[in-house]
């Protein structure tokens, strides 16, 4: 796909994502036809099956031969999962996704209140990076922030540059959390 295409492509999808947020549309709701479609954006008719045919596969329509286009019915979180593939892309930088994963798992360490429980458990998993981090991240109690840490994570794991903190750290980690007074 050529950059410029690439562009009116993603143009296009955010266009007709937009008239559905703008007239209220709900799961099980038809979206105007492709005619219809093409004449409100301003776009090719083609341009918009292209689009509508990139939000099928993403599960946010259901195209349905001879009846049309309807809005598909979304778990809140998958949205998640379709940012991400809009915001990572080629040009995202290695170091920009394992900064971000850090930032992430920091601000989750300040937010878990360190138990004795917690502690044994981190502790059990230490010299596993992946698990540590997994295990940390599960002791949220915020499923939006688990299910894009989880995105974040899947993006670093494909970069396929090993563990993201040594064993010192890990151990670290566990001292300051130590450090932080258990409750009684």
């Amino acid at each position: 796909m050529h950059e410029k295409h690439a562009s009116s492509f993603h143009e296009n999808i955010s266009k007709i994502r937009k008239l559905i947020v703008q007239s209220s549309l709900v799961p099980g709701d038809r979206l105007p036809s492709e005619r219809e479609l093409a004449e409100t954006l301003s776009i090719s008719r083609a341009s918009v099956r292209e689009a509508l045919r990139a939000l099928s596969f993403l599960g946010i329509v259901e195209t349905r031969r001879g009846g049309g286009t309807f809005l598909c019915e979304q778990d809140r979180h998958r949205y998640i999962e379709i940012l991400s593939e809009f915001i990572v892309t080629k040009q995202t930088k290695a170091t920009d996704i394992v900064e971000m994963l850090k930032l992430l798992e920091r601000m989750a360490f300040s937010e878990i209140k360190p138990t004795d429980e917690r502690l044994t458990q981190l502790e059990a998993v230490i010299e596993d990076d992946r698990t540590f981090r997994q295990r940390l991240i599960f002791q949220l109690e915020n499923d939006l922030f688990i299910r894009i840490w989880s995105e974040v994570n899947r993006f670093f794991e494909g970069l396929d540059v090993g563990d993201l903190y040594t064993l010192d750290e890990r151990k670290r980690f566990v001292e300051t959390w130590r450090g932080m007074g258990m409750p009684e």
